[in-house]
């Protein structure tokens, strides 16, 4: 692991992971928490905390994952923004201000949780699990090898980060896959790192050394970047239409909005430069993401060429944001174009 990576088990992360398989959360996306039958640690967990899944929190839980859009990353998302304490920083930050529309059901759980920290003895769990939470930082530091990663992004951004802190955050109660945050700090760049429900017998992390796999983890450190940019320079951003096929896929898989398509479009684009970079074989990450995603392999090569470009010249990576982001809806009607004729 890069030495400049700080790898480690958060306990808010924990926490609402705990929340999210006591309430109605595991019913409606039941394969973000799938209880993994060879992980013990699934076991304890639903051992000692299902006394207290009647307790108001999970309640209010409930009921916001009903009626607000509270799923993915969005839980993660909001446990950054409290202290240990359960104190909450992030009344202007996404995803409370838009996503949850400032629903104060999300205050009354943050408010109600503090209780059930304390009636659960969450704090005590916690701790004597500390071992363990080391031997998983451990195991996932000897796996895998992320050394020319942050190297890469400085690059690309033309940004040495040296006021940046990256952090991988173990969600050892998830099984959704990696999300990424918004830099709301203005300090920290997140990743959080789920469990892999797809290879049950994988009680370690994993030995993975390909740039294909490595490229998840730039994935998911690009959001702290390109998400705020994207939000920002919106109203720049020529709209466009996602042909009626790939817009079933990309939401089934959350990506619903031109928003999150176009950070999802840029991101992508910018692990196939990392990708290339390495001299490795491409084919198989467009497939995936034109089959089973959504994503346009065309649109994807177009970014990664713009990318490059960037990248090789002395260009602010912000000035160019619009052209690149830009090249998205360019390539669409530039491909509707073509099925016309």
């Amino acid at each position: 692991m890069a030495k400049d990576i700080n790898v480690k088990v958060d306990k808010r992360i924990e926490l609402m992971g705990v929340c999210l398989r006591l309430s109605y959360y595991k019913d409606k996306l039941p394969f973000l928490v799938t209880k993994l039958e060879n992980y013990p640690y699934h076991e304890e967990v639903e051992k000692w905390f299902a006394p207290f899944k009647e307790h108001k929190a999970i309640r209010t839980l409930d009921e916001i994952t009903r009626t607000l859009n509270f799923g993915y990353d969005a839980p993660f998302v909001l446990m950054t923004q409290v202290d240990d304490d359960l104190s909450f920083h992030g009344q202007d930050k996404y995803p409370f201000a838009t996503r949850l529309n400032k629903s104060p059901l999300v205050l009354k759980f943050l408010d109600e949780l503090k209780d059930f920290v304390k009636v659960s003895k969450f704090d005590k769990f916690f701790d004597s699990h500390k071992e363990f939470y080391n031997s998983e930082v451990d195991s996932f530091n000897k796996s895998l090898q992320l050394d020319d990663v942050i190297p890469f992004m400085k690059k690309l951004f033309h940004k040495e980060f040296d006021d940046k802190e990256f952090i991988i955050i173990l969600a050892l109660l998830s099984t959704g896959g990696g999300f990424g945050l918004n830099d709301f700090s203005g300090k920290e760049i997140y990743c959080i790192e789920s469990k892999n429900r797809e290879n049950e017998n994988a009680v370690n992390w994993g030995v993975y050394h390909s740039a294909g796999v490595r490229s998840h983890y730039l994935h998911e450190f690009c959001h702290s970047i390109i998400n705020p940019l994207t939000d920002k320079y919106m109203e720049q951003i020529e709209k466009f239409e996602v042909p009626s096929a790939d817009k079933e896929k990309l939401r089934r898989n959350a990506y619903a909005s031109n928003r999150s398509i176009t950070n999802e479009y840029i991101i992508r684009a910018i692990q196939l430069c990392y990708i290339k970079d390495a001299d490795e074989n491409y084919t198989r990450f467009l497939d995936n993401n034109e089959n089973k995603t959504g994503y346009n392999r065309k649109i994807l090569l177009n970014l990664a060429e713009k990318l490059e470009e960037v990248k090789n010249s002395n260009s602010n990576f912000e000035d160019r944001f619009v052209e690149i982001a830009n090249v998205i809806p360019k390539t669409y009607a530039s491909l509707q174009k073509e099925k016309i004729n």
